[in-house]
Parts: structure tokens; sequence; C-alpha cells
């Protein structure tokens, strides 16, 4: 029989909050301006800002994770469609009825939060050979054109991550038919890494935001064993 897995239901919503409030600060801090759209950032500007996003992007997913998975899950069926392919099918919610008018498709495309994450994941973007920079400080600082970097799939991550923190009904909905799909298909990958990254607890985090990656983290571990056996 599996051991009672961690339920933190009152903290998820301090947790999430924080996350809000941090990427609030992240806007300011970096410069980013109200619509979050740059093609190029300084180097030292992306790399702390990809670490930013590292951070926040593991306590969300732990935090969403973890709020799926403490009320039972929908169960999913394999059915074929066209020349035999499975399909995963949802039968505990009904489905939506249909209407003669197809709905209205949208002119542009928001990014979706990577929910499930994948070991290993090569930068969009490889560094360049390190080199000394000059104080951004100092008042006669003046970037050099190899200074800049394209910076749009950090960019992506942070609208992606603005409205999931904007829904979370939504986004718990959404990781609820993932991990239903992971649960019926065990060749799937279980959708949160065993580790915590460094960004997450290296000496530079403060003791109690630290404290608060892992108790997230152990908590989402103690729950992979249901839904890996399920």
């Amino acid at each position: 029989m599996l051991p009672p897995p961690v339920r933190l239901s009152r903290s998820l919503g301090l947790a999430w909050q924080y996350a809000r409030q941090r990427l609030t600060l992240l806007t300011d801090a970096f410069g980013l301006g109200p619509l979050v759209i740059r093609a190029f950032l300084r180097r030292d500007i992306r790399r702390g800002l990809d670490r930013e996003l590292v951070r926040l992007e593991i306590m969300v997913r732990r935090v969403l994770f973890i709020a799926a998975m403490e009320t039972p899950l929908p169960l999913w069926k394999p059915r074929t469609a066209g020349k035999g392919a499975p399909v995963a099918v949802q039968v505990s919610e009904a489905a939506p009825p249909a209407t003669s008018e197809a709905p209205a498709r949208p002119s542009f495309c928001v990014p979706a939060f990577r929910l499930i994450e994948t070991a290993g994941r090569p930068r969009a973007t490889p560094e360049a050979a390190p080199r000394v920079p000059a104080d951004p400080d100092t008042p006669t600082f003046r970037p050099r054109p190899d200074d800049y970097v394209p910076a749009a799939d950090l960019f992506n991550r942070f609208v992606a991550l603005k409205v999931a923190l904007e829904d979370p009904e939504g986004e718990v909905a959404r990781f609820r038919r993932k991990l239903a799909r992971i649960r019926a298909d065990k060749t799937l990958a279980l959708p949160l890494a065993d580790r915590l990254p460094q960004a997450c607890i290296g000496p530079s985090i403060l003791p109690v935001v630290r404290e608060l990656f892992w108790t997230l983290h152990d908590a989402a571990l103690s729950w992979l064993p249901r839904l890996d056996s399920g």
C-alpha cells in the first residue's frame, strides 16, 4: 500500500502569490515594459532573466501538479480514429454539445506554459565565449553589438508563465488532462524531474525561499508514485 502523499493545499496559494509578485518585480527590474516584447537582450540581462524564469517555472509547475493530483484524475480509455491510430478519450466528463458553426480561430497564438519537464533540453540560443564585460552601471558604459543576443524564446516563456499565473483553474484543468494520459499510457515520461536545479537551491537564494522550493518539490515527489502506479 502506497504511503499517503503530502498535502499542501493551504501553502499552494501562498507560493502562487509569491510567483505572481516576483514576476511583476522582474518586469520592472529588467526594464521589460508592459508588453514584454524584445528581440534582443544584453547578454548579462538575458542570463539573469533565464535564471529567474527557471526558478518561477519550477515553483509554478509543482504548485499546479500538486493541485491537480489532490483530487481524483479523470479516466481515459484508448480508441481508434482514422487508420487505427490510438487516441485518448476522456470519459469522466461530458463532451460539449456539437454546434453547426465552427469556432472562431484566433489570429495569434499565446505561448503555453510548459507543464512537462524535459531533461537535457538544449538552449535555444548558444552562449558565445565568455569575456569580461565593462561595468554596465558606469556612466561611460556602451554595450558592444555582440553584447546583445536573441531573446524571443525567453519572452515566450515569460508570457506563458504570466498567462498561467492569471488563470490557475484553467492550468490545473489542463494539467489534469495531461496527467490522466500519463497515468493511462505508461510509455509517457513522468511530468517532474526528481532533482531541483541549482538555480532554486543555491547559496544565493534566500533561506525561506529555498525552503519553499524544497517543500513544494518533496510534496510533489510524494504524489508521483500514485501517478506511476495508477
